[in-house]
């Protein structure tokens, strides 16, 4: 009785770790095409401080926690840390209205690097919303 029941938890062990874990034929390609842009929210600055993607952008001084800025300044968020953001301006008419930086958090596309608390970018679009 005793290797009966074992053998049934054994069993019943290896079926449902095929059922919840899959086959394992599935095949991922972790490799980036760097001619593509990319659809992925940046979550990690890499060491090299290359980023592609969607990020968080709003004011740094309104919603970004940076009260000690003396003016507005563009910024984004990864991973909970906010860098200022250089070779971009903000259309300083646009930022007071409802959905503007100063007023609400946005999603950017964006490309650059990171050096040290600053983002300097290559690219920068802040999203519409769609009509």
């Amino acid at each position: 009785m005793l290797k009966t029941n074992i053998k049934l938890i054994i069993v019943s062990l290896f079926l449902s770790n095929l059922v919840l874990a899959g086959c394992g034929k599935c095949q991922i390609n972790n490799k980036k095409d760097t001619t593509k842009k990319t659809s992925a929210l940046v979550t990690i600055v890499p060491p090299n401080g290359e980023i592609q993607g969607f990020v968080i952008a709003s004011c740094n001084k309104c919603n970004l926690g940076k009260n000690k800025d003396k003016k507005c300044s563009m910024g984004i968020s990864v991973n909970d840390k906010v860098y200022t953001v250089e070779g971009d301006s903000h259309n300083k008419k646009e930022a007071h209205k409802q959905d503007g930086i100063c007023n609400a958090l946005r999603v950017a596309y964006v490309s650059g690097q990171i050096k040290g608390n600053k983002f300097q970018a290559n690219d920068f679009t802040l999203i519409n919303s769609p009509n």
